[in-house]
């Protein structure tokens, strides 16, 4: 987006996808603002020659005397016609097909999808397009990828070998995100590992989860410890790359990696996810 109405590559995407979603014989793009390209909302402005901005640009315009697109004199006036149409218009959710059967108005359709219940998910393995809730992505990786999954209850800790592979981590209660462990072995340092919260939506800092890793060998008499925050995705992009995902390593101690576990305790944010 940008306040002087040069379109970015994301504003020409998210348009040629509601063109695609529109379900009447009007172009959804022609309900977006032609300052900032966002969906326009009531109240609308229009010039003189039909040309219409948003509320918010009409605001922050420092000069309202002249049309930004054609620069006829006269600025701009309410347009009661187009706030009617926009009321008027209702779009159905882009989950629509993962089973939601929300309809919005137009210029509130992203603030409902930023919390969609029905807002998949995607799997990790490359060349599967599988996508789905997080309940139906567990049931994916461990029936159809054959991943070992191990439930557990937010605040108490429970125990992982480290064993090169994905591991699924989900609640003993139903619902709520998916979590993912990934242990790679990276020589000559060790064993690197990864742990993603799989969720549909995004998530600030503020409502991350935190996860306490302690790592004990029997053989060698040896501790680690370590504390983050998880990071969040819904894997439309894949698992991130190695280096990205990587959330620490352990040192390879020992060349038996039974010898090795890994205790985790994850606590949801202080707070609550949306």
């Amino acid at each position: 987006m940008s306040i002087h109405g040069i379109e970015s590559m994301e504003a020409k995407r998210r348009r040629g996808e509601k063109s695609a979603t529109s379900e009447g014989a009007i172009p959804l793009e022609v309900l977006d603002c032609a300052f900032c390209f966002d969906p326009l909302t009531p109240p609308v402005f229009q010039c003189r020659v039909g040309h219409v901005i948003c509320s918010s640009c009409h605001h922050k315009l420092r000069k309202k005397d002249n049309c930004h697109v054609c620069a006829i004199t006269g600025g701009y006036n309410r347009c009661i016609a187009f706030d009617h149409i926009l009321e008027s218009i209702k779009v159905s959710c882009s989950n629509s097909i993962y089973g939601c059967t929300v309809k919005t108005h137009y210029y509130q359709q992203e603030e409902h999808e930023k919390s969609c219940p029905h807002a998949p998910c995607f799997c990790p393995e490359p060349g599967c397009g599988f996508a789905g809730s997080t309940t139906q992505l567990q049931r994916h990786l461990t029936a159809d990828h054959m991943l070992s999954a191990t439930a557990f209850a937010y605040g108490y800790s429970f125990t992982l070998h480290m064993q090169e592979g994905m591991r699924v981590l989900h609640r003993k209660e139903e619902g709520g995100p998916l979590f993912l462990a990934k242990f790679t072995l990276v020589p000559p340092f060790g064993n690197a590992v990864s742990i993603l919260c799989i969720d549909p939506h995004d998530v600030t800092e503020n409502h991350r989860f935190e996860c306490d890793v302690d790592f004990y060998s029997r053989t060698m008499g040896w501790h680690q410890h370590s504390n983050f925050q998880i990071i969040s995705t819904n894997l439309s992009n894949g698992f991130p790359g190695e280096e990205a995902s990587y959330t620490f390593v352990v040192p390879n101690i020992s060349s038996d990696p039974h010898t090795t576990t890994t205790r985790l305790l994850i606590r949801p944010p202080k707070i609550a996810c949306p």
